[in-house]
């Protein structure tokens, strides 16, 4: 994993600790077009998605983290939740 991968995950943290889901979702646009394989990536994606209120966009993140890591429980949480919406 490239050094600049992981700052630009860890930053997407940050922003989604603070509530900037907004930036977040830029910060992992960028570091999707360095690795499309990173399930943290779009587990960060569908949380920043979920919290705007941009469920099918949620949805979709999630099922892309289920497809590279299909024993993630906490996506298939968020996944089941918003499908129930």
């Amino acid at each position: 994993m490239s050094e600049e991968y992981r700052d630009l995950i860890e930053l997407s943290d940050f922003y989604i600790l603070s509530q900037r889901y907004d930036e977040a979702i830029k910060i992992l646009k960028k570091a999707e077009k360095i690795r499309k394989t990173d399930p943290r990536l779009y587990y960060n994606l569908g949380i920043a998605y979920e919290a705007m209120n941009e469920a099918a966009e949620a949805r979709d993140a999630f099922r892309l983290v289920l497809k590279l890591d299909p024993a993630n429980k906490s996506a298939q949480e968020h996944l089941d939740r918003l499908i129930e919406e």
